[in-house]
């Protein structure tokens, strides 16, 4: 059997929705954050306890990955910035796809908001709403270089679990359009529209995932 990659590799961070979070130790250590704060009595959502959670965080990771480099042989501190060149995602034309999508969606969406969501379409609403923005930086992040950084083998960990959140939101959000096209006839001309550049990132992911644009 080959070696799975644990859930956090290809979250879409809708853990209510996951049949994974047991082995999750992202969700474990959100839940064991959560249960701290409310035993000293905190709001986790007040800013300054989300700020302060976020330090911590930010704290960890930077002693993961210093931990790392230094089992690697890396002297993070001298790293030449010219040795993993910027990669601007404007460069991809999926990336430049994701972002048409995200446009439009958003478009679509505050029109929603401002007539009001109809509870025939509410769940279809969260859904579109979640995976515009998660689909467009997603695909920024496959893209952006980072997976030069890693060995071959990480390298294909990373950019399957990068896609499989990518193809999970496209899936869901082509569900969601198709029943707001059959429930919300003022809208159809926009639901189409965005149906068709989902296709054509689907398209895109299946001939030339990395195709700069011109």
């Amino acid at each position: 059997m080959g070696f799975k990659p644990p859930p956090y590799s290809y979250c879409d961070y809708r853990c209510d929705r996951c049949s994974e979070r047991d082995r999750c130790a992202v969700y474990r250590e959100d839940q064991e954050r959560l249960l701290q704060h409310y035993l000293k009595g905190e709001d986790p959502d007040d800013p300054e306890v989300f700020t302060r959670d976020l330090e911590e965080i930010f704290q960890r990771t930077e002693a993961m990955i210093r931990e790392w480099a230094e089992k690697e042989g890396i002297d993070i501190d001298e790293l030449d910035d010219e040795e993993y060149p910027k990669v601007n995602p404007n460069d991809f034309v999926i990336y430049r796809l994701a972002r048409e999508y995200f446009q439009a969606a958003h478009r679509f969406i505050q029109t929603l908001e401002r007539e009001g969501i109809p509870a025939e379409v509410a769940d279809d609403y969260e859904d579109l709403i979640w995976y515009h923005t998660l689909i467009y930086a997603k695909t920024g992040r496959l893209v952006s270089g980072t997976h030069d950084m890693m060995d071959e083998e990480w390298r294909r960990i990373e950019e399957r679990g990068t896609l499989g959140v990518i193809q999970k939101g496209i899936r869901l959000s082509r569900s969601a359009l198709e029943h707001m096209f059959n429930e919300l006839p003022g809208h159809l001309e926009s639901i189409a529209g965005l149906l068709k550049i989902l296709n054509r990132i689907e398209r895109q992911i299946e001939t030339d995932l990395y195709q700069r644009a011109d």
